[in-house]
């Protein structure tokens, strides 16, 4: 999810912070806020340190495929506790870093050309990675997928933000790293009310597992096989 016309900003700032580069810092321009600095050993931080993915990996069960893996803190977590994970970026720079990391199994490729018959019972999606569909038509597509990639009693564990207003928002993103830039990408926050109307009119279930003071929060998203056909 970070290559933007073939410009591999975010995997580059990955590949060289685990080069050694420890002071790699990641530039955000945006259209809701002031220009941020990302300190990218953020990516390479301990899977379990902050509360929400602490309790989406312990939701995480049979055959796990973990979407925009980045650094592949999550999958390298999973894969220790021997669960059968599978890390998926369309980054090839973020892909050679989860291989030399010690990540096993590794598919570099955009979600949405997943190969359905791929079958997994978890789909993770950390790190409000989410936002990268970019639009609520895009989420309903990649709910969609889910619900032909997943096993009957598949579910899906992302994590996003109410932000302010409890309303959902698109942002426009750029991301520079040592003087390269990428184009301006689109960002979805999508609130919880608003992802469990959509996660139900297309068969799923939903449970928010847990909200933070600031409106991040994570939900579990369950297939549903008594609703019907779409």
């Amino acid at each position: 999810m970070s290559v933007v016309d073939g410009l591999d900003v975010f995997g580059e700032a990955l590949l060289d912070y685990h080069k050694g580069n420890k002071d790699a810092c990641l530039k955000v321009y945006s259209t809701e806020a002031d220009t941020y600095d990302i300190p990218v050993s953020v990516f390479f931080r301990r899977a379990d340190k902050l509360t929400i993915d602490r309790l989406a990996l312990s939701f995480c069960s049979g055959k796990v495929l973990d979407i925009g893996a980045g650094a592949g803190i999550h999958t390298l977590y999973l894969q220790k506790l021997g669960v059968e994970v599978t890390a998926l970026d369309v980054s090839g720079n973020a892909c050679l870093v989860m291989s030399n990391s010690g990540v096993n199994n590794i598919i570099r490729q955009d979600i949405f050309e997943l190969n359905s018959k791929s079958q997994y019972d978890t789909w993770l999606v950390l790190g409000r990675s989410i936002g990268a569909v970019g639009s609520l038509k895009k989420l309903q597509d990649f709910l969609l997928k889910a619900k032909l990639s997943l096993t009957p009693c598949g579910k899906v564990i992302l994590n996003s933000t109410n932000g302010e207003k409890n309303l959902s928002a698109i942002r426009k993103l750029q991301f520079k790293y040592q003087g390269k830039k990428s184009s301006v990408v689109q960002w979805l926050d999508v609130d919880q009310e608003t992802l469990s109307k959509i996660a139900n009119d297309l068969g799923f279930d939903t449970e928010i597992v847990h909200i933070e003071d600031e409106g991040n929060y994570l939900s579990v998203l369950r297939k549903n096989e008594l609703s019907r056909p779409q």
